[in-house]
């Protein structure tokens, strides 16, 4: 009798077991952080995202999403494409994170979008000397002007810079900020077109003095984290936005920005 009742009792405690390991494991996969979540991005958007000497991704981008992946119990994986190849991984859902993306209703069907968490402001960088940019009004006028415009070829600027591109031969598509800035003072183009915080950052370390970011804001737009719908659950999607909902409040996420952008950069 005293056998049976402690096998029993194993029985009962090996069963529980087997059911808890088991229940744990569907709610890690359908929580989506059984393994850790890739993200696909860029080497070089200072400072949102850029490689350090020693080959490690940091960025106040890539820092953010690590400390609220934390939070929720989630590692984090990044891999390296260019931008237009990160989208393409993204959608065939080889990879799971896209961040610094604007909204878009296509784009809403296929991923799910995290609360924002920044604020983006589109301007551009042109020489001191072109006096012509530099009492523009707007970018019609300096595109009817067939001024030679460096841009990136993935990122999204507004309603009129697409219909432009569409439109117009004067785009040049390059794939770094640096790059393009580089091509700005060697007049090869004559603006280019950029994140504001971006710009500013890479004028504080390209040693372009003649380089200025022009006061016209060409297109503003709330950013958020981009999670493909494939491979994340619609639960972890709610568990991330609570964490930074909770950033938000406390003032943290504002902090976080201060904390990892130049003094002469302002906080958007």
């Amino acid at each position: 009798m005293f056998k049976n009742t402690a096998f029993n009792k194993f029985s009962t405690y090996f069963l529980t077991m087997i059911f808890l390991l088991f229940n744990c494991q569907v709610i890690a996969k359908n929580f989506g952080c059984e393994n850790p979540l890739i993200l696909s991005s860029t080497i070089d958007w200072y400072p949102y995202i850029y490689m350090s000497p020693e080959g490690v991704s940091m960025g106040a981008d890539i820092e953010l999403l690590r400390i609220i992946l934390n939070e929720v119990g989630c590692e984090l994986k990044v891999v390296h494409f260019p931008e237009r190849r990160s989208l393409f991984e993204l959608k065939k859902g080889n990879v799971d994170i896209g961040l610094g993306a604007s909204f878009n209703k296509e784009r809403a069907q296929a991923y799910w979008y995290s609360n924002q968490y920044r604020h983006e402001i589109n301007q551009f960088a042109y020489r001191t000397n072109d006096r012509s940019i530099s009492e523009s009004t707007n970018i019609k006028n300096i595109i009817e002007s067939d001024k030679i415009i460096a841009i990136n070829l993935a990122g999204w600027y507004g309603e009129e810079i697409e219909k432009a591109k569409a439109d117009s031969n004067n785009f040049i598509y390059s794939d770094t900020v640096s790059k393009r800035l580089k091509m700005l003072n060697y007049e090869r183009v004559d603006i280019v077109i950029d994140d504001s915080i971006v710009l500013c950052h890479e004028l504080n370390r390209l040693p372009f003095p003649e380089i200025t970011i022009h006061s016209s804001v060409l297109y503003e737009t709330p950013i958020y984290f981009l999670f493909n719908k494939k491979t994340v659950s619609k639960s972890f999607i709610d568990k991330f936005n609570k964490a930074l909902e909770e950033m938000r409040i406390s003032g943290q996420l504002k902090q976080h920005y201060i904390d990892n952008l130049h003094v002469t950069c302002s906080v958007n």
